[in-house]
């Protein structure tokens, strides 16, 4: 199940995903490391400091359900 969600929601919900739902739960990013065909995982602890607000270069926003 895939669910978008805005930069806001993205970087809260990936902040506070308890790590126990951390293997069902996956908040996913378009445009990481300039890939605009694949979403990228994103892991609070490597990406906390990623610009969520910067709409040009992170452009979509998803929580995926495994």
């Amino acid at each position: 199940m895939k669910v978008n969600l805005n930069p806001f929601f993205a970087k809260i919900i990936l902040r506070f995903i308890p790590y126990r739902f951390s293997n069902r739960l996956l908040v996913v990013c378009l445009g990481y490391n300039e890939d605009f065909k694949n979403f990228t995982e994103l892991i609070w602890e490597d990406d906390k400091f990623l610009d969520f607000d910067d709409i040009k270069t992170y452009p979509q926003f998803q929580l995926w359900y495994v």
